[in-house]
């Protein structure tokens, strides 16, 4: 009796166990979630309510929420009737988004909102992401959101949006060359090193057969590649350029002064 009881006990705490792992790892998942909200939130604007709930506990739901006077809401808040309605729908489905809808603050307002069920590995709901725009709002403040004056004061990138791994990297090159370019009378080989640092800087070498595509639109061996990118990694953890590949003076005036030096050995 007392083996069976032992067994028990332990099979109750293996259990436990599993349990408390399960939920820190789901903690995980919705906590990397967070910024996402922080963006979403300050790209939308303030009539743009985005929350993040936990099942953990339905009563404190609400663990990270911006812009929450349009509901009246903070941290800690319940779980909303529909919020529980759409995760008693995700668990024995496979949806994950819910189709927007209308809703009625106390105050009369009206909301559009949706809701994105948030799973683990397992596939089980541990949490929703949810969004509440105040159509209530005046049409003005949403204008003045798409054309803020603080993002029209910012430089615009010069983004693409490639279709291949080969499309990134000849944008990339054709961005590093424009920053390059407006240096004179410099060698092909000082040239070429610059081109490669500005392409380290900007992560070009992290996507796979990167060196190669490079090499290959640049019209050098991948060697020759190889050793421009330890040589710009080299400099950079040297000088702790932690801007290198957005024009870095101090990279440049590295790599010119190491073939200064190479030339005149």
């Amino acid at each position: 009796m007392s083996k069976l009881v032992d067994k028990t006990h332990r099979s109750a705490k293996t259990v436990s166990m599993q349990t408390n792992v399960g939920m820190s790892c789901d903690r995980v998942i919705l906590k990397a979630l967070e910024p996402v909200v922080d963006g979403l939130a300050q790209y939308f604007g303030k009539h743009f309510e985005v929350v993040l709930h936990t099942t953990e506990d339905l009563l404190h739901s609400v663990i990270k929420i911006e812009n929450g006077s349009v509901t009246g809401r903070t941290v800690g808040a319940p779980m909303t009737d529909y919020g529980i309605e759409i995760l008693k729908r995700a668990e024995t489905s496979n949806d994950s988004v819910f189709d927007s809808y209308l809703t009625t603050t106390g105050d009369g307002r009206t909301l559009r909102s949706f809701a994105v069920v948030i799973r683990n590995d397992l596939g089980k709901p541990i949490g929703l992401l949810c969004f509440n725009m105040d159509m209530s709002a005046p049409l003005i403040d949403f204008l003045e959101t798409a054309s803020s004056k603080d993002t029209q004061s910012r430089p615009v990138p010069d983004e693409t949006f490639p279709s291949s791994a080969s499309d990134l990297v000849r944008a990339s090159l054709n961005r590093a060359l424009s920053r390059v370019e407006g240096q004179h009378s410099m060698s092909s080989t000082k040239r070429n090193r610059l081109i490669v640092a500005e392409l380290y800087g900007m992560g070009v070498f992290d996507i796979k057969d990167a060196t190669h595509l490079v090499a290959r639109e640049m019209g050098v061996s991948v060697y020759t590649v190889y050793n421009y990118v330890r040589e710009a990694r080299f400099l950079r953890n040297q000088d702790d350029m932690s801007h290198v590949g957005s024009g870095g003076t101090g990279l440049r005036a590295a790599i010119e002064a190491t073939t200064a030096n190479k030339q005149n050995a």
